[in-house]
């Protein structure tokens, strides 16, 4: 019998199968497509390193750097090259840079005069208990204009959602914790020696053959413990234990385990929704997911009548505009594209052009070419080269109002339903730090749980 079953092998399963490696617990994963990885995708094309999913992790990522440690990878670390820090926002016609300072705040363009005064006027507005979408709490707080020239183009970004529905106090805790300790987020940010902490200066990583080296790395770790091309995974509740049937190679397998680790998208919890009480994943698996297309292109330095000298930019919400942001790729890590190349990766998509995943690969190649040539100024489109596209139908979850509630009665199941437990980037975090904090979390309530199975056992036993 095995311990843990865990479906899914992407960051999260992987993430979970090593700490209980770490903790000798037994566990087989299943992995319904031909590879592990999930959204981590790395590819060498035409001499660039494209990344199709995460690009990178910040020096603030505990679990990533914790895992790297346990599995010496340190010296495969790189760093992002010191521009990096330059942010940019189309807004207009122009490329602005995002202030990173107290004075380049006040000597920026993509705020108004009035806008940055009136910053002050949040020092002395009530908070608000009750829960609020990002657009009116930063509505509220620091007025319409921040958030639509610096709050909406950086969570376009993040999560491409949609700000009217998206909740504030499940993507901004923190400045939700300053509003309610010292009504207000200023003031908080001055006084709490903790917040100020997490503002310092960060610093951007990957690793010398791209991100796919973490999850490559797990794999070969757990290679053993990782069935993939798995089919028709039917899982029966016993008394005290599950019984999984699943298809692998045209042969029928079955384990009897202890424990469920569901480290799939929410979406995907419909094909087991027989296991949870009545409309439980409908109530509080429906998640929202919106589709994202990435797009890599190449072009001659030359012809790009500025220095790239930055992370990229993102995009205000204009008329017609569908392009979220582009990455300077090449900048960032500057071998990842041949020698007097660019490489751009492009992002299109998210709550304002759900369309993106009914496009051909040629009207999103052409889309984007027209965007980042209107954003950055390039005079001949034909320069630009699509090198690599993929559209993520379903890209990232959407932490929309509620969602906290739907965590606090998923975590909840876990506490109750006895051997059933759920990870993944749904739940407390869409980065891959959190992803992976979310499992080792998850891990440590189903070591206790096995623990209290064994002292069942002997109780029963004497």
């Amino acid at each position: 019998m095995k311990d843990v079953i865990i479906i899914g092998a992407g960051i999260a399963g992987l993430g979970a199968g090593h700490e209980l490696y770490k903790k000798n617990i037994d566990f087989q994963i299943l992995e319904m497509s031909n590879r592990i990885a999930g959204s981590i995708e790395t590819l060498n094309i035409n001499g660039c390193l494209i990344e199709s999913g995460p690009h990178t992790f910040s020096s603030s990522s505990k679990e990533v750097l914790d895992l790297i440690l346990d599995l010496g990878l340190e010296e495969r670390l790189i760093q992002a090259d010191p521009s990096s820090k330059n942010r940019y926002i189309y807004k207009n016609g122009e490329l602005l840079r995002v202030p990173t300072g107290f004075l380049e705040f006040f000597k920026t363009n993509i705020l108004s005069r009035d806008a940055k005064f009136t910053l002050f006027e949040e020092l002395f507005i009530k908070k608000e208990i009750q829960e609020e979408s990002v657009e009116d709490f930063i509505s509220r707080r620091f007025g319409r204009e921040i958030l639509k020239n610096l709050i909406q183009p950086f969570l376009s970004g993040v999560y491409a959602g949609d700000v009217k529905k998206l909740s504030a106090n499940a993507i901004f805790p923190k400045f939700k914790e300053l509003e309610n300790k010292y009504n207000s987020i200023i003031l908080g940010f001055i006084l709490s020696r903790d917040f100020k902490k997490s503002f310092k200066r960060l610093t951007l990583h990957s690793f010398d053959e791209g991100m796919e080296v973490l999850p490559n790395t797990l794999y070969k770790e757990l290679q053993s413990k990782i069935s993939l091309n798995v089919q028709n995974i039917e899982i029966t509740r016993a008394k005290d234990f599950f019984i999984v049937n699943f298809k692998a190679n045209n042969k029928t397998i079955n384990y009897t385990t202890n424990s469920i680790l569901f480290a799939i998208p929410s979406y995907k919890m419909n094909d087991f929704s027989y296991l949870f009480p009545d409309n439980f994943v409908k109530d509080f698996f429906n998640i929202e997911y919106y589709p994202i297309a990435v797009v890599n292109q190449l072009i001659d330095k030359s012809k790009i009548n500025f220095e790239l000298n930055g992370f990229g930019f993102l995009c205000t919400r204009e008329p017609h505009r569908k392009l979220l942001g582009t990455l300077y790729s090449s900048s960032i890590f500057p071998t990842r594209a041949p020698k007097g190349k660019a490489l751009l990766t492009s992002y299109i998509g998210g709550a304002y052009h759900r369309k993106v995943a009914e496009q051909t690969n040629e009207e999103i190649s052409n889309l984007a070419t027209k965007e980042v040539c209107e954003s950055m100024h390039i005079v001949n489109p034909g320069s630009l080269e699509t090198i690599h596209l993929k559209v993520h139908p379903n890209a990232i979850p959407q932490y929309e109002i509620g969602h906290l509630e739907k965590i606090k009665q998923i975590e909840k199941l876990m506490d109750t339903n006895y051997g059933i437990f759920f990870t993944g980037s749904y739940l407390k975090g869409i980065s891959i730090n959190d992803t992976i904090k979310t499992s080792k979390a998850v891990v440590n309530k189903i070591y206790k749980f096995l623990n209290a199975e064994i002292k069942k056992e002997k109780i029963l036993v004497s």
